[in-house]
């Protein structure tokens, strides 16, 4: 019994030492935040276009757009003269354009694609013009300018 004893003794005066050293658990919290830019782009690859005499439709080049917001984006195609290929006389030919859901439109007023997600790779398409038929009549130099703009909604 006294080797027993003997043996409590020191390992009970162990315990009592080391319990000052025994500190409970702390825990850190590091709060993680940051901001991701919103970046949208658009670009285009245009042909050299000729327009028919009697309308139709040709196709004035590639449209390129992305936009990295999570709330998604607008697309807007918009015209200087109203959908209007004008010349310096003041003669129109009014047109159409179609690209992605604006088909067939015309710009008298700015057309608007919502787009609901990012889209974080380039995505593509053609933008075509579209004359109506047989209203090309005066030859000479008609002009417009379509502006298209990407903007994180």
């Amino acid at each position: 019994m006294r080797a027993v004893s003997g043996f409590i003794r020191p390992a009970f005066l162990a315990l009592v030492l080391a319990l000052p050293a025994m500190k409970p658990a702390m825990a850190l919290n590091i709060a993680v935040k940051g901001v991701v830019e919103s970046n949208c782009f658009v670009s285009v690859s245009t042909d050299d276009t000729s327009l028919s005499t009697d309308g139709g439709s040709v196709t004035l080049g590639d449209l390129g757009e992305h936009c990295n917001e999570s709330a998604g984006y607008t697309v807007v195609l918009s015209s200087n003269n109203g959908g209007a290929l004008v010349d310096a006389s003041g003669n129109k030919i009014p047109y159409t354009i179609s690209y992605d859901q604006v088909n067939g439109s015309p710009l008298n007023e700015p057309q608007v694609i919502n787009r609901l997600d990012p889209q974080t790779e380039l995505r593509t398409g053609s933008i075509l013009l579209s004359l109506p038929r047989q209203t090309v009549r005066r030859g000479g130099f008609f002009s417009d300018t379509l502006t298209i703009t990407v903007r994180a909604r």
